[in-house]
């Protein structure tokens, strides 16, 4: 195949979803044009429902269904790809253009061994040899970081931490060596030491390998010392394109200075409160000497992890990927066996997770999302009284009756998360944990739901373990933080105390990568 100085070119696109009822509706994106240059790394930021994922799934092939290319074309290697037959165009997808989700948990499948997983690819493309298929994926794992490739391969994808589970989307797209790949928000839910070395993992198998990517944020921060070039998108166009410098240091729109400003959720300019809390009054829960593993594995995940929790505190928890913090919060939630005690005052704790796609069912509506705790936890309660807590919770979180009747696809992100959060206060329950309750979510959307969580913990005093990657809110919000490395609890103290001053390497580690990333100084 040729080489070509742009290997992607995007002319004059424009996308829309008509309908019998609505045949021109307006265009969700408008008139697009751009190029990608061979081997270079692109970078294309927007907000939710800008039209950067719908950019790149036209030119990956997967739209969603109703989706129409109303004008334009899309040229990959000088091929347009719209005027490809299906069959054609569903054997560039993988060996020639290769893409990386934004939710690892969602693209593999979780019944099949991460093996299994990657092994389906190399057979879906025609390699027959079952040997020579475990070899390759055995190899692509250990360029991809991991010590232990075999361990990996025999695991399931619960059993990884979120920064593996990336690990593995990208071993099984750089698996084909494909010319393209595309990278939709791979970092978005990663903590700064993982972001960091998954940057640098992907810059390097991509040099090698000879790749050009387009890079999917919503965080310009996150594209700052990994893509040549930047994008920004805002309703469906274009708005602001230059080097990754230039954009940085003079952003030509006004937009484009705003996503600078969102991308460190700066929590003064929220108007935050924190709770008054009571240090000498019991915990809402104790913690001692958690130990917990997983069914093949021969070593504890957990190793004796302890934590205290008050009435009223917003606990931050904190630490690279795989250091145990989701794991702990299993077994603090009841989610799977462990050693050790746990002592709650309140036997109903609510949970909000990362990912509020993967949390709520799409054939069902937010109300009987809503009612569903009420169902599970056995309380009984009138229609009325139903309606009244229902409508209570909505209330809580700053929406309206009119979403009862929605279901999950018509909600957005924000949003979905919103009900996620009115799911755990409808059972009332003296502690929350939010396991990286913003990640998923652009920066105007994480600012809201920030601000909400704060509210609930100061207005109905309920007490929250706050996992999250994004120490600058830990920084202003949690009057104390634990910091979690190798599963266990390395450091914790005042928050102001263990962020200015960290004794541990884990804290010291997480420091630096933020200032890395946001392109600060920090002296270790």
């Amino acid at each position: 195949m040729p080489r070509h100085t742009h290997i992607v070119k995007v002319h004059h696109l424009s996308l829309a979803f008509p309908t019998r009822h609505d045949p021109n509706p307006e265009p969700v994106l408008k008139d697009i044009d751009f190029g990608i240059r061979d081997g270079e790394i692109l970078g294309l930021i927007g907000n939710s429902g800008s039209g950067k994922t719908m950019t790149a799934m036209a030119i990956a092939g997967l739209l969603p269904e109703g989706a129409v290319i109303t004008e334009g074309s899309i040229k990959f290697a000088g091929e347009d790809l719209t005027a490809m037959k299906p069959r054609r165009r569903r054997q560039m997808l993988g060996s020639n253009i290769g893409v990386i989700f934004q939710e690892p948990s969602t693209a593999l499948d979780p019944l099949m061994k991460i093996g299994t997983n990657l092994d389906e690819i190399l057979l879906t493309h025609g390699m027959k040899d079952k040997a020579e298929r475990r070899k390759r994926v055995l190899e692509m794992l250990g360029t991809c970081g991991f010590a232990d490739p075999e361990e990996i391969y025999s695991r399931y994808p619960h059993q990884l931490s979120g920064g593996q589970r990336q690990r593995v989307l990208i071993a099984g797209a750089a698996l084909l060596e494909p010319r393209l790949l595309i990278c939709d928000e791979p970092t978005s839910s990663l903590d700064t030491v993982t972001t960091i070395q998954i940057l640098n993992l992907l810059k390097e198998i991509c040099h090698k390998m000879h790749m050009t990517v387009l890079f999917i944020s919503h965080d310009l921060s996150a594209v700052r010392n990994f893509c040549d070039r930047v994008m920004v998108m805002r309703g469906g166009e274009i708005v602001d394109r230059d080097t990754t410098q230039e954009m940085l240091l003079h952003p030509r729109s006004g937009y484009t200075a705003e996503l600078l400003t969102n991308a460190r959720l700066d929590t003064r300019m929220l108007g935050l409160e924190r709770a008054t809390v009571d240090y000498s009054a019991s915990p809402v829960l104790v913690a001692r000497d958690i130990t917990a593993r997983y069914d093949n594995s021969s070593s504890n995940v957990l190793k004796g992890a302890s934590l205290e929790i008050y009435p009223r505190e917003m606990l931050g928890l904190i630490g690279s990927s795989g250091c145990g913090k989701t794991t702990l919060v299993k077994t603090l939630l009841g989610l799977m066996p462990h050693g050790g005690s746990i002592t709650c005052s309140d036997k109903q704790t609510g949970a909000v997770f990362q990912d509020p796609v993967s949390c709520l069912n799409p054939a069902h509506t937010i109300e009987w999302h809503l009612l569903e705790p009420l169902r599970a936890a056995g309380i009984k309660l009138t229609k009325e009284e139903r309606r009244k807590r229902v409508a209570s919770a909505l209330q809580d979180v700053g929406m309206s009756p009119e979403y009862l009747s929605r279901k999950p696809r018509q909600l957005s992100g924000g949003q979905r998360q919103r009900i996620a959060i009115a799911m755990s206060l409808i059972l009332e329950p003296s502690l929350i944990v939010a396991d990286e309750p913003f990640s998923s979510l652009d920066s105007s959307s994480a600012s809201e739901i920030l601000k909400l969580l704060t509210d609930i913990n100061r207005e109905r005093g309920t007490s929250f373990l706050l996992i999250t990657h994004n120490i600058h809110i830990v920084r202003q919000i949690c009057p104390r933080v634990i910091v979690m490395d190798k599963g266990s609890v390395c450091e914790e103290g005042l928050t102001s105390e263990v962020l200015s001053d960290p004794k541990s390497d884990a804290a010291r580690k997480l420091l630096h990568a933020e200032s890395v990333l946001h392109g600060e100084n920090y002296s270790e």
